[in-house]
């Protein structure tokens, strides 16, 4: 009997998702071969949209868009004049040695952002975007955090005090020598935060998601946890 050939079969699976591509060759009576299934996962940014994912780039080129983006440019001008720019596209901005005190930028995307020596006394950053933003030596006193994104974010001696950061994301975020007096921290995310030397004096800690041996270097004194208040370095 002659045997009956097929050269090529291609069959193409289409899952919510995912592609898988499987091809049939060399097809006989008494043989049959079948590649391995090639599946390619999701482009992650078509499925889920992320701002911090897709726009920061850790150690890349250092972005001020006042100078070539006429846009950008306007959109601080605004700030400064307004004191205001809620929910603003602030990406790798320049704000070092700036004087923002008291304004309204919730919402806002500062991702990558300097604000060295920035002056940021009682402004409202609630559900704004500051990863990998440097704030090292603000002033951030009773700044509202709210439910603020500052993963990785450096803010390596600044003065938080009094400031709001209720539920907001400090995972891996540079506290080292931070003042946090009275400062209310209740839910937020402390993972693998660094911790040296920053003062919780009078602040709360209440219900925070965090490691209690990354504060072994930290001074505690009637800073309040969820099991209770703390009074290790207390004068």
């Amino acid at each position: 009997m002659k045997c009956l050939s097929f050269s090529v079969l291609l069959l193409v699976l289409q899952l919510p998702g995912w592609s898988a591509v499987a091809s049939l060759t060399n097809y006989s009576g008494d043989q049959f071969e079948q590649s391995n299934h090639v599946l390619s996962p999701p482009e992650i940014g078509q499925q889920h949209s992320s701002r911090v994912a897709v726009h920061f780039r850790p150690g890349g080129q250092e972005l001020d868009r006042r100078q070539s983006d006429a846009v950008f440019a306007e959109r601080v001008k605004v700030l400064e004049s307004t004191s205001r720019c809620v929910g603003c596209d602030l990406r790798g901005a320049d704000f070092d040695d700036a004087d923002l005190n008291d304004a309204d930028l919730s919402h806002s995307d500062l991702t990558g952002a300097k604000l060295n020596r920035a002056s940021l006394v009682g402004t409202d950053l609630d559900h704004a975007v500051l990863f990998g933003t440097v704030f090292a030596k603000a002033d951030l006193r009773q700044a509202k955090l709210i439910r603020a994104d500052l993963r990785k974010a450096n803010m390596k001696e600044a003065n938080l005090s009094g400031a709001y950061l209720i539920f907001a994301n400090l995972r891996r975020t540079d506290l080292r020598n931070v003042k946090l007096l009275g400062t209310f921290l209740n839910g937020a995310d402390l993972r693998g935060s660094r911790l040296r030397g920053a003062d919780f004096t009078d602040a709360d800690v209440s219900d925070a998601i965090l490691v209690i041996s990354d504060f072994e270097d930290a001074i505690l004194c009637q800073t309040k946890f969820s099991w209770g208040t703390e009074n290790r370095d207390c004068p």
